[in-house]
Order: C-alpha cells, then sequence, then structure tokens
C-alpha cells in the first residue's frame, strides 16, 4: 500500500513538472521555477526512472525496518528504565541535600554572625558628591549564632532522648514513668553514720521531731517482739481461752497492784553497789547523765547501740551509785527498753560464742551486766527478763533449723558448729524445764524437720554435750511429755 502511495505521489510531481504555467502579462519572472524545469527536462533527457529509484529506497529502508508493534514494545522498556534512572538520580539527589542540610544543622561552621557583625547591615550606594538621596542594597542575609547553635543543641537533644528512650525500652522499663519520677520531691537522705534502710518518723515523745528508725535492727526483731508478751497463743484446742484468760489475770494483777511476782532466773544477778565518795556524788551523776544524753542523740539520729557506748552508760551510772539517775536523759520507757534490746541482743551474740564472761562486749559478764542495766533505765526486772528469753529462743530456733538442714544434706560439721552454739548458749542462758518458749518452739519444728531428723537431732546433740541440758533441747524438739506422748 506505501509502495503504490509513493507511485502516486512521484507520477503526480513528474506531470506537476512538465505542466508550463504562464506567467500573467507583465508580471514577475520566477527564475526558480524556470531552472526546476530546466532540471526535469534534462533528466527526462537522460531517462531517469524515478519509479525505479523509489523502489529501492522503500526495500532497503522501509521493507527491512521492524514493524510498528515490533518496535513499540522495547522503546516502552527503555522509556521505563530511562525515567527509573532519571528517577533515582533526582532520589539520590534530594538525600545528599537532606544529609547536607541534617550535617549543617548539627555541626554549623560557615556563614555564621557572631556577636555585633556588620555583614548585614545595609549597603549605601551612590555617586561621590551627589547631595541626592543614595540608593540602598543590602547583603545576604546570614544566620547569627544563637540560630545556628540553638538549632543544633535543639538537633541533639532530640538524639539522645530518642537514644535514652530506646534504651528505657530495651531495658523493659516505662519512659514516661522515669520523666515523671524527675519531677517528685526527693526523700530526706537518712542522717550520717546510719547502716542499713529505714524511714523518718515522728516521734511524740520529742515533740514530733523527725527521728531516723531502722527498718530492721537485726533479722530477729520482730520474731523476738512476738515472744516478749505474755504467750497469748498457746499451742492446743482450748489455747486462746487459757492465754486470754492469763492475760485479763495479769492486767488485773498489774492494775491493782496485787500477784506474785515472776521468780527471776538463776544467771539474774544483781550487781553490787559501790561507795561513792560525798564530794563526787553529782559530778559522778552529771557524768551519767551526758553518757545518757550521748545514748539519746544516737537513737534519734538512728546509728544504733554499740556495746561501748552502753558499757560507758553502765560504768557512769555504777559509779554514781543511785539507780536511775540517768533516766530522763535517756528519754521515755521506749527509748530505754530500745536500749536494753540492744544490750541483750549483743549479750546473746557473745553467749553464743562462749565469750559471755569477762571476755564479753562489755567486759564483763553478761548476766550481772544486763540486771544492773536494767535497775539503771528503772525498768521492770520480769520484762527485762523477757526480752532476754526472747532473744534466746529466737536464736535456739535458728541453730536447730540450721542443725536438721545439715542432717538432712549431710554435712556432719556445720551439725556439730550449730550444736555446740546451742551448748554455750544454754550455759549462760539456760531454759528452765517446762518453759512455754520451748513449747512453741517445738511447734514451730514439727513443719520444718520430720520426726526421724528430730530423732537424730536430739541425739546427736547428746553425744556432742554428754548429757548437759539434753531435757531442754528434747523439750524444744518434741514438746512437753503430753506433746511427746501424743507424737509417740
Amino acid at each position: 500500500m506505501r509502495a503504490l502511495d509513493a507511485r502516486r505521489r512521484a507520477s503526480q510531481r513528474d506531470r506537476e513538472a512538465t505542466r508550463v504555467v504562464t506567467a500573467a502579462a507583465g508580471g514577475p519572472r520566477n527564475r526558480l521555477r524556470e531552472k526546476e524545469r530546466r532540471k526535469a527536462s534534462e533528466e527526462r533527457a537522460r531517462g531517469r526512472n524515478h519509479e525505479a529509484e523509489f523502489d529501492d529506497y522503500v526495500s532497503k529502508h522501509v521493507a527491512t525496518s521492524p514493524t510498528s508493534a515490533g518496535a513499540s514494545e522495547p522503546r516502552a522498556k527503555d522509556d521505563g528504565l530511562r525515567r527509573a534512572k532519571k528517577n533515582a538520580k533526582k532520589l539520590q539527589r534530594k538525600l545528599k541535600k537532606a544529609a547536607q542540610r541534617a550535617v549543617d544543622t548539627l555541626l554549623p561552621r560557615e556563614g555564621i554572625s557572631i556577636g555585633n557583625n556588620r555583614s548585614n547591615a545595609p549597603v549605601r550606594m551612590g555617586s561621590v558628591g551627589a547631595p541626592t538621596t543614595p540608593m540602598m542594597a543590602y547583603r545576604p542575609h546570614r544566620p547569627s549564632a544563637f540560630e545556628a547553635y540553638g538549632k543544633a543543641a535543639v538537633a541533639w537533644g532530640g538524639i539522645f532522648g530518642a537514644a535514652w528512650i530506646a534504651l528505657k525500652l530495651m531495658n523493659g522499663e516505662n519512659p514516661v514513668g522515669a520523666i515523671g519520677g524527675v519531677f517528685k520531691p526527693r526523700a530526706r537522705p537518712p542522717p550520717p553514720g546510719a547502716r542499713g534502710p529505714g524511714r523518718w518518723v515522728g516521734d511524740r515523745s520529742l515533740g514530733g521531731r523527725q527521728v531516723w528508725v531502722p527498718a530492721s535492727e537485726d533479722r530477729y526483731r520482730d520474731e523476738r517482739k512476738r515472744l516478749e508478751g505474755a504467750l497469748d497463743v498457746m499451742p492446743g484446742d482450748d489455747g486462746e481461752v487459757v492465754s486470754s484468760s492469763m492475760a485479763s489475770a495479769a492486767a488485773k494483777n498489774r492494775s491493782t497492784g496485787r500477784g506474785a511476782a515472776k521468780p527471776l532466773p538463776a544467771w539474774w544477778i544483781d550487781p553490787s553497789p559501790q561507795y561513792v565518795p560525798p564530794g563526787r556524788k553529782e559530778t559522778l551523776i552529771g557524768t551519767a547523765k551526758a553518757e545518757g544524753a550521748k545514748l539519746a542523740r544516737k537513737r534519734v539520729s538512728g546509728v544504733g547501740f554499740s556495746a561501748e557506748d552502753i558499757a560507758d552508760f553502765r560504768s557512769a551510772c555504777a559509779a554514781a551509785g543511785e539507780r536511775g539517775c540517768a533516766v530522763k536523759s535517756v528519754g521515755p520507757e521506749g527509748a530505754r527498753t530500745a536500749v536494753f534490746r540492744a544490750a541483750a541482743d549483743i549479750a546473746v551474740t557473745d553467749a553464743m560464742r562462749g565469750q559471755a564472761g569477762a571476755m564479753s562486749s562489755f567486759n564483763t559478764p553478761v548476766g550481772p551486766f544486763l540486771a544492773g542495766l536494767c535497775d539503771d533505765l528503772a525498768l521492770v526486772p520480769s520484762k527485762c527478763v523477757s526480752i532476754v528469753t526472747a532473744d534466746v529462743a529466737v536464736r535456739v530456733r535458728g541453730a536447730l533449723v540450721q542443725a536438721g538442714a545439715g542432717i538432712r544434706s549431710g554435712d556432719s560439721v556445720s551439725v556439730m558448729l550449730e550444736l555446740n552454739k546451742l551448748i554455750n548458749l544454754f550455759n549462760t542462758f539456760p531454759f528452765a524445764p517446762g518453759a512455754p518458749e520451748l513449747d512453741m518452739l517445738s511447734v514451730g519444728l514439727k513443719s520444718r524437720l520430720t520426726d526421724a531428723e528430730r530423732e537424730a537431732l536430739v541425739n546427736e546433740y547428746e553425744n556432742i554435750a554428754g548429757g548437759a541440758h539434753t531435757q531442754i533441747v528434747r523439750e524444744a524438739v518434741f514438746g512437753n511429755s503430753t506433746n511427746a506422748s501424743m507424737d509417740g
């Protein structure tokens, strides 16, 4: 079809070339057209075949070219690839610009006007000596140092903030709670010299003054307090009724002042009074009050009482020779009881180590020392005995549990060491047979040790102690004779 169209156009050009156009009379002469006519006439004279030439052109260039349908497909692929490359280059340029802007923001270096720089000031331009108003031109704006470094500080702050939040989330913490904790008021720090955790409380005996109270003076504090009472809960079915009646009777006797006094143990030995020269009595009483005030200050600060402080107070009061001469300087009854409880704990520890005599922490036998301290603090002797007995009961239970664990694991060395502590303790602070503390200890050990382990524990103690205080240990492990028969 294309070949036919091409032949038709070629023949039409031949006809137009041979056609003679007459110009209007008197019109202008067309030399270009005349030249074309001469060239066409010469070609006809030579016998040139335009159709053959056109057919050759078509066979060379048109017939051998790919079809339009086949050529569009690779062209579309080339266009898509070209657009992808163009978009990639465009994205790369944008990323480079963004990275450069970030670097310029984080690290401002150039183009910063510091201080009172006049680079942004307007420049006056005009002819020299001209009376007219000169023209005004302005230099390009440069960022100030505050603007540039302010943006850098904000950017770095955002980076560090994001890193901190990510670290909190990785550690499983709540970043919102951590941020809120910064604005909370800080707790009052403990006083200098305080040992271990604790809290500030208001002491009404001191007019509401804040006093540092340790979280626990030692690991046996709560257990001692439970055993220091009147042993309200006794083992057995009707123990609650018996204990309540005993408590009410004891309260009635205390209120009326009647009732027999509880007998004191054998280790409670009242100290002998010392001779005090008449001229030095007031001075010695002042020294005792100073030592009592020292104990009061340590109690308020939460530092705790050391064996040296208590021994100095006892020595000063013994030298003064007057009962309760420094009571007011120590504080109310609660403060005095705390002092005696600390002394009892030190004494029981020395007894378990076998140092209850002159080698104790007080440099004197612990029994007379505690009795004299009770007199110096103006406390009731039965109450002080209950404090010591409760501390001894707690230590006995701990030693028996550790010895039972050694029997269960087959560690004979640890069993021997724990039972040796019991021997030293009973040599200084022995329990009376049938004491209610022993029955309470047996109830606690029954849930921790089996019958075979308890029997092995008693036999091992009897072999080590040679029969001394064996009955006390048996009651502490199996209970009194009634409970023992029930177990059997």
